[in-house]
């Protein structure tokens, strides 16, 4: 039988502790390191514990200083017993479908080392997203790299294996702008200049703190990597000049966005949604047309649920009506 760990680290997480200890139960050990929790988060992991005392779970403190991901991550990660199979890391914030360990040793097969699985994103705004992720691994071989928004990687040769019908939901709350993420990621780029991902999350943390042309920079670097996903970067490009205000620009690398993901409905309805907004429904209208014709739905990072859903019907329908009115003022 595979022997299955649950992992994480946490801090002043009573908001979601009894969610995510509620959907983990089954694993057969669950390791939790606390970074320094001053909330009631370790009181509900203590009472949790009294309640179920045939749950494998272990909980410490941990003290990472200076403070990486990566590094609290493989702390945890080492605590995990070696006679272990698989792993899943997790955060507090997220949980595991019902069935999970069943689902999980039904679909595992002997000599894959990562597991990719569904996972979905419930967002404080009331949107949902859903993209493919890599969260199960092996017991031993596997370290995280990298101050935050954190990589694994494997010491031997990876071989991965999409777990059908496994599935891990995420529900964030909404916080304020974080601004000890910036160094982190800045730290990042400088040890790892290849990583295209840490150059766009560094973009999007200095879009948030409406740092613009360094946003604009950091995507240009990202742009020249060799393997980084163009589509994903010419988004970004669109959210910082639509932040500016310079709807031509930002035009100009939607268009940009749709050439690298022509197959793909999302790209066109992120434009008609700016269209829009700008007023120019006739072309908005045009670009939901262009979408309609693509059928084919991809489940990944570039997936977009309002392109797909009944919401897609209803813009439709208000941007059609919109748009014989703006005919007929012409």
């Amino acid at each position: 039988m595979v022997k299955i760990a649950v992992y994480g680290i946490y801090k002043n997480e009573e908001m979601c502790i009894e969610c995510f200890l509620s959907s983990v139960k089954n694993a057969d050990e669950i390791v939790l390191c606390d970074t320094g929790s001053g909330d009631a988060t370790n009181e509900k992991i203590n009472k949790f514990k009294e309640l179920n005392p045939d749950i494998n779970l272990k909980s410490y403190k941990i003290c990472v200083s200076p403070w990486r991901f990566d590094d609290a991550r493989n702390a945890c990660l080492s605590l995990v017993s070696p006679q272990m199979d698989l792993c899943i890391s997790l955060d507090m914030d997220e949980y595991l479908m019902d069935g999970w360990k069943e689902c999980l040793i039904e679909t595992w097969e002997p000599g894959y080392t990562r597991g990719y699985h569904n996972f979905k994103t419930y967002w404080a705004d009331g949107s949902v997203s859903e993209h493919l992720h890599d969260r199960i691994h092996i017991r031993n071989g596997y370290t995280w790299k990298l101050p935050v928004h954190e990589i694994l990687e494997f010491d031997g040769h990876e071989k991965g294996k999409y777990l059908k019908g496994f599935w891990v939901y995420h529900k964030p709350e909404k916080k304020e702008y974080r601004s000890n993420y910036l160094p982190l990621l800045e730290q990042s780029v400088s040890e790892r200049k290849e990583i295209w991902r840490s150059w766009s999350f560094l973009a999007s943390e200095y879009l948030g703190a409406e740092r613009y042309e360094e946003a604009l920079s950091a995507i240009s670097e990202a742009l020249n990597i060799e393997n980084s996903d163009k589509a994903y970067l010419y988004k970004m490009n669109y959210l910082i000049y639509k932040a500016m205000n310079h709807y031509i620009l930002a035009l100009l690398n939607l268009d940009n966005y749709i050439q690298h993901l022509s197959y793909r409905r999302e790209p066109y309805f992120e434009k008609a949604m700016y269209l829009h907004q700008l007023g120019r429904n006739i072309e908005a209208l045009l670009a939901l047309r262009e979408a309609e014709k693509i059928t084919c739905k991809i489940i990944d990072y570039h997936y977009n649920v309002l392109a797909w859903d009944d919401s897609f019907k209803k813009w439709m329908s208000k941007i059609y009506k919109l748009s014989k009115k703006e005919r007929l003022w012409k």
